[in-house]
Parts: C-alpha cells; sequence; structure tokens
C-alpha cells in the first residue's frame, strides 16, 4: 500500500485520499508520483469499481503543486524533460482510467495539483474561501508540464485558458465553477 496514496472502496465507489505523511501540505514528487501510478494501475484492473473521487486528507489543501525542491535540483534541460514527461505518462493513466472520476477540491489546487484534477473527468470544489485554483508556476518561469497546457484549452477553450496559463492567476472556487474549471460547488463540511 502507498505511504501518501490511500485508496478504499464504498459500495462500488472508490475513494483515493492523498495525505502526504509528515507534512501540513500535499506537494506532488516524484516519489508520491510513482506510488500513484501504481495505485492507478490497481485501480485500472478493479472490475468492482463504478467511480472514483480524489481527494485530499489536508484540510485546506487539495494539491499545492510540485515540490518545488525537486525542481530546484533540476540542472538541465533533459533533466527537466524527463520530469515532466513522467508526469504526463501518470497523469495519462489517470485520465485513461474508464470509470467516471472526480476530483474533489477542497482547498488549493495549484501547479500539478490542478493537472491533476484536469486529468480527472469532472472537478468538484468546496465553497471554502481556501480553494485556490490555477497554475501559478509561470510566475517561476516554469510553463505546467504534466499536461495542464494541452488539457485546460481542451476543457474551456484556448481564448479562455491563455491567461490562465500565461499569468499564473489562481481563481476562487465561485470564479472557476463560472469559468468552466470545476463542475459544481458543494458545501464545507
Amino acid at each position: 500500500m502507498s505511504a501518501s496514496w490511500k485508496l478504499t472502496e464504498e459500495n462500488g465507489l472508490g475513494i483515493l485520499v492523498f495525505d502526504m505523511p509528515g507534512s501540513e501540505v500535499n506537494v506532488l514528487t516524484s516519489e508520491n508520483m510513482a506510488e500513484l501510478e501504481k495505485v492507478l494501475d490497481e485501480i485500472a484492473r478493479k472490475t468492482s469499481l463504478k467511480g472514483l473521487l480524489i481527494t485530499s486528507s489536508k484540510r485546506r489543501i487539495f494539491i499545492a503543486g510540485a515540490d518545488i525542491k525537486e525542481i530546484q535540483k533540476i540542472k538541465v534541460p533533459a533533466d527537466a524533460v524527463r520530469a515532466a514527461a513522467r508526469g504526463k505518462e501518470v497523469l495519462q493513466k489517470l485520465e485513461g482510467l474508464a470509470l467516471p472520476t472526480f476530483a474533489v477540491i477542497n482547498g488549493a489546487c495549484l501547479g500539478g495539483g490542478f493537472e491533476l484534477a484536469l486529468a480527472a473527468k469532472f472537478r468538484v470544489a468546496s465553497f471554502s474561501h481556501n480553494v485556490k485554483i490555477g497554475l501559478p508556476e509561470v510566475q517561476l518561469g516554469i510553463l505546467p508540464g504534466f499536461g495542464g497546457s494541452i488539457r485546460l484549452p481542451k476543457l474551456v477553450g484556448l481564448m479562455e485558458s491563455l491567461p490562465l496559463i500565461l499569468s499564473g492567476k489562481m481563481l476562487t472556487a465561485e470564479e472557476a465553477l463560472k469559468k468552466g474549471l470545476v463542475d459544481a460547488l458543494f458545501p464545507q463540511s
């Protein structure tokens, strides 16, 4: 079983919870992305699942993006290309699942976290003021590397997505709903 990802099943519904041990936030690392890939492979083999919810155990964070410490260690372009390709590969497995998948966003959903949410077939967010959705990595000089710059235009169109991809603007849950980034909002628990 994964250290960061926990899969449970209730009446045919898979619930995949992301919880980085010992951390106040969830970020995507090469290690937990490898764990996610194994869990996604397991989910793909399960015939009992009729749907999948992906959520976070962190109260104010869905996924805050990729681990900046890992990004800072990249010194040559080939390593950056490899890391981005690996992230795309894992998220393509999520996107390719043959069952309905829902990203249940309960807080900050940024960068790689939003890219993961975009790989789900549906996204729902809480009304919480902690919800911030976007691709802010461009403010660090990094373009979305896990397929978000492809998935976002497919979702909302090129003209709507370009300002979000190029500016790094973060949206509230209500703004994200209006722009079509999320499908519905739910009350905070």
